[in-house]
């Protein structure tokens, strides 16, 4: 190569490097972007750029309501899983679709082609902060919250060690997991399930009205996975109706899962969902009948 061409190529580089410094500089801090922090409860921390006091004070009554709830089914009030230094759940609210989208990747080194992220990072140390970052929407309400924040009480009292510890098959940033995944069955059903659950009870007309339509059986809900056997109504929706038919009808069964997750034993646990088989593929489909029966106007 010419010393000429080279010259060039490095001039190039050195440009391009310098455009990336400057597009760094142009993102203000977080903490410059999001200045209103209020407290709402030891377990809960709102940091945002636009939250009116009025609104503060409706989202810390909503999640302490989501938090009792959690409480009230699990009996996991004060009962952390092991090593679980995540005390609380700090919410980073964007006032917009389009702050969220030019800031949350530079502030949070994750993607912002989704509805908002909880982001559990490392439990285990004692300075660790979980994080939920996303956005609010048009009308001044905080996109998926509640359901945000179910994953934060289900990491802490339900499932031992940090995202990548649990069954799944997701290897993509921030967690950026270790590769090789597990063979399904995975957990997936069971984590966005019972946070749209626990965040909807029994209010959830999207799965009310597609019940009837038993698209899937159960057993193959306990394959559903983030990029294989996917979907936003397979992973959310049908997650939800597999884990309301599960902590309904089959309690025992789920207690049985999570004193296993609770203590970090992924393998037993897959193996008791494999031994499920489709055991309870019958009753399932027989549910949702009377679910989509009761539903009815």
């Amino acid at each position: 190569m010419s010393i000429k061409r080279t010259c060039l190529l490095l001039s190039v580089l050195s440009v391009g490097l310098a455009n990336a410094a400057e597009a760094e500089k142009a993102v203000p801090p977080v903490d410059q972007v999001l200045t209103r922090v209020h407290v709402c409860s030891p377990t809960i921390i709102l940091r945002s750029q636009a939250l009116t006091p009025e609104t503060e004070s409706k989202t810390c009554e909503m999640l302490s309501k989501v938090e009792q709830r959690f409480h009230q089914l699990f009996g996991t009030q004060g009962k952390p899983v092991r090593h679980d230094n995540n005390s609380s759940l700090r919410a980073n609210i964007y006032q917009s679709r389009e702050d969220f989208q030019r800031y949350a990747g530079r502030h949070f080194d994750m993607s912002t082609d989704n509805g908002g992220m909880y982001l559990e990072g490392n439990p285990d140390r004692p300075d660790n902060q979980a994080e939920f970052v996303a956005n609010q929407n048009k009308d001044g309400s905080i996109l998926n919250l509640s359901h945000e924040y179910v994953h934060y009480l289900d990491g802490r009292f339900n499932m031992y060690g940090d995202f990548c510890a649990t069954l799944h098959d997701a290897l993509s940033p921030p967690e950026n997991c270790p590769a090789p995944v597990p063979d399904a069955p995975y957990l997936v059903w069971w984590v966005e399930g019972i946070a749209e659950y626990v965040a909807k009870g029994d209010e959830h007309p999207k799965a009310l009205q597609i019940a009837s339509a038993k698209t899937y059986a159960l057993s193959q809900l306990f394959d559903t996975a983030y990029e294989e056997n996917n979907g936003r109504e397979r992973i959310y929706t049908w997650g939800y109706l597999a884990t309301r038919f599960m902590m309904e009808k089959k309690r025992a069964h789920i207690e049985h899962l999570l004193a296993l997750t609770r203590n970090g034993d992924y393998a037993r646990a897959q193996a008791l969902m494999r031994s499920w088989g489709n055991s309870m593929d019958a009753e399932f489909a027989t549910w949702l009948d009377g679910l989509h029966q009761t539903s009815a106007p």
